[in-house]
């Protein structure tokens, strides 16, 4: 269940509406990166094209909602996070010595599992998902791990784009976050709601797909705020360029798809932007959501390939500028050390690893293991000092 966003400039739909592809949602011009299939979850990891600035209005004051309990972190941030045990079935079935090492250093570390209850064509349907997230969440529990869930099943996901998909209808959808709510009960999580989702698909704001999208948003943010008390969510917001430069579009979307009920927001969801240019356009968000009367609002950024801010893909016309760049480097590893005043966490929130698909470039399949991708995002890492190097365990060599 996982699949992502990139480079990829694209004018979609006039209403003053300016488009950057990014990472699965996270950079500028990014998308597309889908589930490995060594990964935890039966998703499509998105492949989708990222925030394009959500329509803009002219300036409207929101009602001042009460803000979601701050200050000192949610229970989720008190255990580590959980590294689902299949992930290190590449690792373990690898008998070449250097390629163990390489794939141990993406594969070795916790990241989001991606999940869409079934939806995705090949997934295994309803009850298969619902399995796989039950297991997730509670082997994280019995490990004494928190488990980072994404889950990514709105319906016209990624607005037909490469992550295309989703629930058929809102009906579908909300059924489906009840069962995500009851599945979850009273365990830790950290909850990535709908990366993607925020760009509306272009529908001016106040329209009727647009308060249809906001209200299904809403109500994912409301039932865990409700019912599952040690989970923290958090509605993807772009990546620090975005905000900082259409900050009260964004402002607008986020607010509107229930911010009310989050902890705050997540940047570079499967995108290429640097930690520190993502942290630095968060900070500046935060302040400007505090100007909306949204106080001490805190945010996650997805740091699993934000060793290098942005960089250029080694191929002239990638489908998407995240897609199997070479140039990329791992970002740090999934922890709640982070420098940002209003920073949770730092997660891999899109894990990574495999190939992100064929992207125009003979590429293995989507999630398939990819050696040369996997050492560049490695040595890349090693070059800028983004990441330590782990050693493999004697029980995976």
């Amino acid at each position: 269940m996982k699949l992502k966003i990139m480079n990829k400039l694209l004018a979609l739909i006039a209403f003053l509406w300016v488009m950057t592809a990014c990472e699965k949602s996270g950079e500028e011009t990014d998308p597309s990166t889908q589930t490995p299939t060594t990964q935890t979850s039966t998703t499509q990891t998105p492949t989708t094209q990222t925030p394009t600035t959500p329509p803009i209005t002219p300036p409207v004051t929101p009602p001042i909602p009460p803000n979601p309990p701050q200050g000192k972190k949610p229970v989720a941030y008190d255990w580590d996070f959980y590294l689902e045990p299949s992930r290190l079935d590449v690792v373990k079935n690898e008998k070449n010595a250097e390629l163990k090492k390489l794939y141990y250093q993406v594969y070795g570390t916790p990241c989001g599992g991606w999940y869409d209850g079934g939806v995705s064509p090949g997934s295994g349907g309803k009850e298969k998902n619902d399995r796989w997230l039950k297991n997730f969440v509670e082997g994280a529990e019995r490990a004494h791990k928190t488990p980072i869930v994404v889950l990514y099943g709105i319906p016209n996901r990624d607005c037909g784009s490469f992550s295309k998909g989703g629930h058929p209808n809102a009906a579908s959808y909300k059924e489906w976050i009840d069962r995500v709510s009851a599945i979850i009960g009273q365990r830790r999580a950290v909850v990535i709601i709908e990366p993607d989702a925020i760009n509306y698909c272009g529908a001016p704001r106040g329209s009727a797909k647009y308060n249809e999208r906001a209200e299904l948003l809403s109500y994912a943010a409301e039932k865990l705020n409700k019912n599952n008390p040690n989970v923290a969510s958090y509605i993807h917001a772009g990546n620090g360029s975005l905000v900082t430069q259409h900050s009260e579009a964004v402002a607008n979307a986020i607010i509107d798809g229930g911010l009310k009920y989050m902890r705050g927001f997540a940047l570079n969801v499967s995108g290429l932007g640097g930690t520190a240019e993502e942290q630095a356009g968060a900070e500046r968000f935060v302040t400007y959501l505090a100007s909306k009367g949204f106080k001490d609002v805190h945010y996650v950024i997805d740091t699993g390939r934000s060793g290098i801010n942005r960089p250029k893909h080694q191929n002239e016309h990638p489908p998407y500028n995240s897609c199997n760049n070479f140039n990329a480097a791992l970002g740090p590893r999934s922890t709640t050390k982070t420098t940002g005043a209003h920073a949770d966490a730092y997660l891999w929130i899109n894990g990574g690893g495999g190939s992100d698909g064929e992207c125009n470039m003979g590429a293995p399949a989507a999630g398939k293991p990819y050696p040369e991708y996997t050492r560049h995002l490695v040595q890349n890492a090693m070059r800028v000092k983004s990441i330590e190097i782990l050693e493999v365990p004697q029980n995976l060599k």
